[in-house]
């Protein structure tokens, strides 16, 4: 018999935000396999995460720190907004995250192609930062398992932005762990990527005022 599985739905609304129990058991990297694709669904210990859509204000945003680092980047970097999965593990049961940003190296990407099966959909590299925007709603789930899913892939950089509030919390890893650092609250540079400039109040601009 199947155990008791947990469907996690985030609805992006002050008033309404439901989750649903149905009988089924965890969902494993076979059972995704033959899954129908869901640009919004997560996969976390086994379990289906369904996820709203962001905001207009959040999507312009990240369209905005993309233009910023596409217009920064040598050409052997891509900066991929959310759409696919990135793996963090196989087994026992399945876990993946859907990053709505993300700086990757191309012979990263090319790596993962050759590496995994040809049939696979996720991405098992890291990238060189990653970028996640919080929502009121808390789309995402509870931030400390975000953050111990990426530091489990030993991402190098983690950037959580809140906009409502005009913030950027970092991580960064180091000794095996994803530490928060101290950043300026203007003007940031990855630490792979110290050449590149991001100009925070802009962004805050973009989300609160439009482009």
């Amino acid at each position: 018999m199947g155990g008791s599985l947990r469907v996690w739905v985030a609805i992006e609304s002050p008033i309404m935000r439901e989750a649903m129990n149905v009988s089924t058991k965890p969902i494993t990297y076979e059972d995704s396999l033959t899954m129908p694709e869901n640009k919004l669904e997560e996969i976390v210990n086994g379990e289906s995460r369904i996820m709203p859509p962001p905001t207009d204000q959040h999507a312009s945003l990240l369209e905005e720190l993309a233009e910023m680092l596409r217009s920064q980047l040598s050409r052997e970097y891509r900066v991929l907004p959310a759409g696919y999965g990135l793996g963090i593990r196989r087994s026992p049961v399945l876990t993946y995250r859907i990053p709505e940003l993300a700086v990757f190296q191309i012979e990263t990407w090319r790596q993962n192609r050759a590496q995994k099966a040809h049939n696979d959909p996720y991405v098992w590299k890291a990238p060189e930062l990653l970028v996640e925007c919080l929502s009121p709603s808390n789309r995402k789930g509870p931030i400390r398992e975000l953050i111990a899913n990426y530091e489990s892939i030993a991402v190098p950089e983690l950037w959580l932005l809140e906009p409502r509030i005009s913030r950027l919390t970092a991580y960064r890893y180091d000794d095996h762990r994803l530490r928060s650092v101290d950043l300026d609250q203007h003007v940031v540079s990855p630490v792979r990527l110290p050449n590149v400039r991001i100009d925070l109040d802009r962004l805050w601009q973009v989300y609160h005022q439009g482009w």
